[in-house]
């Protein structure tokens, strides 16, 4: 039996030479992707759960890189659901992806215009060594055209290597924290309104104000109004979850191009959403989405859309509405126009259906597994015209 100093003597000395053997300090217990327990610090070592000896180099370096002891804030959203720093990274890691598209499409947008300036000047070499005058005049104009096309895809180029330069600095260094962050508080702060410059051309706008832009059409007073009738009926062969039957025609909800890969699509959408409301045999209610890329490796950006995942429906009153994805869906790829479908059902509940007939939508958030994205919405009562149909 000790007595109570000897016990303290004991415990000090055993707990002396514990601390050294065990790190503890900033420690967190994760779980790998063997179902296995591990300790991972704060300097990126990492050992198991019931083993005081570290993990070897390579195991080491695989457990930073997948379980991070990242302190960081991260700016929360509007809608309720905050994203995680694995939601940041796979956002960052999309952006990248999505900027070396671009930049592909631009080096062989600016690769193409050279070209046809080069052959170009040849053929009018060799008109005019032909002393064919008439054609040589055209060609000397068309020529002029190239190299006007060839500096804008040489500009677009340079422009394109940055931002692609840019965001792979954001995934390599682990800078994604910081770079949401600072979209979000942009994105709070709203545009910069320009101010005049000096009080005279303030009080020039006071003296002289701008005439009102006449739109054609005269005042709306004493006008009745005129309303798009709602979209209901029952089309068939539309794709729905637990054969649900569709009660409105499709109708577009919002299209989105990254302004990334915006020049080289020749006015045509990256991404085109249009939906429509089913209703199953037990009276359940869904919103379904028809998402069309118009490039089929848009898959290894975005991922899929897991089952429960959130689409959040953001009013013009300032209030938001989630709701969650009935089914896991993944992407179906249209070979015969080189598109990337993906069609998904989010299940809408009575008193979501009430509320989006009785407002107008500002934007949405869809929750991929590559992380979330935000879309505007243009055809503000394209839900409420739905939800009619009910």
């Amino acid at each position: 039996m000790l007595t109570p100093r000897a016990f303290r003597f004991w415990y000090g000395f055993v707990l002396f030479w514990a601390l050294p053997q065990v790190q503890g300090w900033g420690q967190e217990l994760r779980t790998n992707a063997a179902g296995e327990k591990i300790i991972v610090y704060a300097d990126g070592t990492a050992r198991y759960f019931n083993d005081l000896t570290l993990i070897d180099a390579m195991q080491k370096d695989s457990a930073r890189n997948i379980y991070p002891v990242v302190k960081a804030t991260i700016e929360p959203l509007a809608d309720g659901v905050d994203p995680t720093e694995a939601d940041l990274k796979h956002i960052a890691e999309r952006k990248l992806q999505l900027a070396r598209e671009a930049e592909a499409l631009a080096r062989t947008r600016a690769s193409a215009a050279v070209s046809n300036r080069l052959q170009l000047e040849r053929d009018l070499e060799s008109a005019r060594s032909g002393g064919r005058l008439e054609a040589a005049n055209a060609l000397q104009r068309r020529l002029q055209l190239a190299r006007q096309v060839e500096t804008n895809a040489l500009a677009d180029r340079t422009a394109a290597e940055t931002r692609a330069a840019a965001a792979a600095i954001i995934v390599q260094e682990g800078r994604y924290v910081d770079a949401y962050n600072a979209a979000r508080r942009s994105e709070r702060r709203g545009p910069t309104i320009d101010k005049p410059a000096t009080r005279t051309e303030r009080s020039l706008e006071k003296l002289l104000p701008a005439e009102p832009v006449f739109s054609g059409f005269g005042p709306a007073a004493g006008r009745l109004p005129l309303y798009e009738a709602p979209p209901c009926g029952n089309p068939v062969g539309l794709p729905s979850v637990n054969n649900a039957q569709a009660v409105t025609f499709p109708r577009l909800l919002f299209t989105h191009t990254d302004e990334n890969l915006r020049p080289f699509l020749d006015g045509k959408e990256y991404l085109r959403c249009t939906a429509y409301l089913t209703r199953d045999d037990r009276g359940e209610r869904y919103l379904h989405l028809t998402l069309t890329f118009a490039n089929a490796n848009a898959m290894t950006s975005y991922g899929f859309l897991p089952e429960n995942s959130s689409l959040s429906l953001h009013l013009l009153n300032g209030r938001h509405i989630s709701l969650q994805a009935a089914r896991e869906v993944v992407g179906i790829i249209d070979h015969g126009r080189r598109e990337l479908n993906y069609n998904v059902d989010y299940r809408l509940p009575r008193g979501a259906a009430q509320e989006l007939g009785g407002q107008a939508l500002d934007y949405v958030r869809i929750f991929w597994s590559g992380g979330y994205e935000e879309y505007q919405i243009y055809q503000v009562d394209a839900l409420r015209q739905l939800v009619t149909c009910y």
